[in-house]
């Protein structure tokens, strides 16, 4: 059995047996702090891959990378080294930044299949996805929440950018209740009340308490019936659940590329 999560938080990984002791969800990073409850009781063990694939109640998890946003559309202009790139990221009237028009068009293309030749997503049953408006826009968009018969969205902070080197107010989150207002097709009491606490001016993330949000959130799935899932996130959150917890887990990394705008990585995962 492949270990399912690394416990970096107040746990303890044993290579042989797959072991994860449980480790607190609640810590408080740097600055930040990741703050709701453990969803379930008990340790978090499972396996990804093709070692998942056949097993009894085995899940398949589909994580997309929102489309492009008017942060990423204003950096573009720049070369990647010119300091006026990342005075983009530093800008606040990109603060929780919106989808540009052409991510906006990017997504209702994916959803019929004809966006760069790509197939449409996958047929869910559940969307989850990260609490920036950037995400909630994609998963609406891409995956129909919100119309009849489409799958329902739940917002959930595990899902949000990992910010752990410097404060950008394009990752930063908006009130639920703001949220709520724009998205009221989205459920999200998985997201803490009030203001950010995770990301601020002089406020980042540690790699631990990315690790707690990212176990929050398998625990989360592992008590739910549905099988098919959609995770709807960022790329480096995404990385890390991809790299630091799928790989560990059995997922082939070998041949992993950073996830582009609206890139799609599936992977079938199986709970102990």
């Amino acid at each position: 059995t492949g270990v399912g999560a690394k416990a970096r938080a107040g746990g303890r990984r044993c290579r042989r047996s797959g072991h994860v002791a449980p480790a607190a969800v609640a810590l408080r990073a740097a600055t930040g702090k990741f703050s709701l409850d453990a969803p379930a009781a008990g340790e978090l063990r499972f396996v990804a891959g093709t070692a998942a694939e056949g097993r009894p109640g085995a899940k398949v998890l589909h994580f997309l990378r929102h489309a492009e946003a008017e942060v990423n559309a204003a950096g573009r202009v720049f070369e990647k080294d010119d300091p006026r790139k990342k005075a983009v990221r530093l800008d606040m009237k990109y603060f929780d930044s919106r989808l540009s028009e052409k991510g906006l068009a990017a997504c209702k293309e994916l959803r019929v299949g004809t966006y760069k030749g790509r197939a449409a997503p996958p047929s869910v049953q559940l969307v989850l996805v990260s609490p920036l408006t950037r995400a909630l826009q994609t998963a609406t968009a891409v995956f129909g929440c919100g119309e009849a018969g489409q799958p329902s969205l739940v917002s959930v902070e595990a899902l949000r950018e990992f910010c752990g080197k410097a404060f950008q107010p394009c990752d930063s989150r908006r009130d639920p209740k703001e949220l709520s207002a724009d998205f009221s097709h989205a459920a999200f009491e998985n997201v803490p009340a009030g203001p950010d606490t995770l990301l601020g001016p002089e406020v980042v993330e540690s790699p631990e308490s990315a690790d707690a949000r990212i176990r929050w959130l398998l625990s989360w799935i592992r008590a739910r019936p549905e099988t098919n899932i959609a995770c709807v996130g960022h790329m480096q959150i995404l990385t890390r659940i991809l790299t630091e917890h799928m790989g560990p887990a059995g997922w082939d990394t070998s041949e992993y590329e950073p996830l582009s705008n609206l890139d799609i990585r599936s992977v079938t995962i199986a709970f102990d």
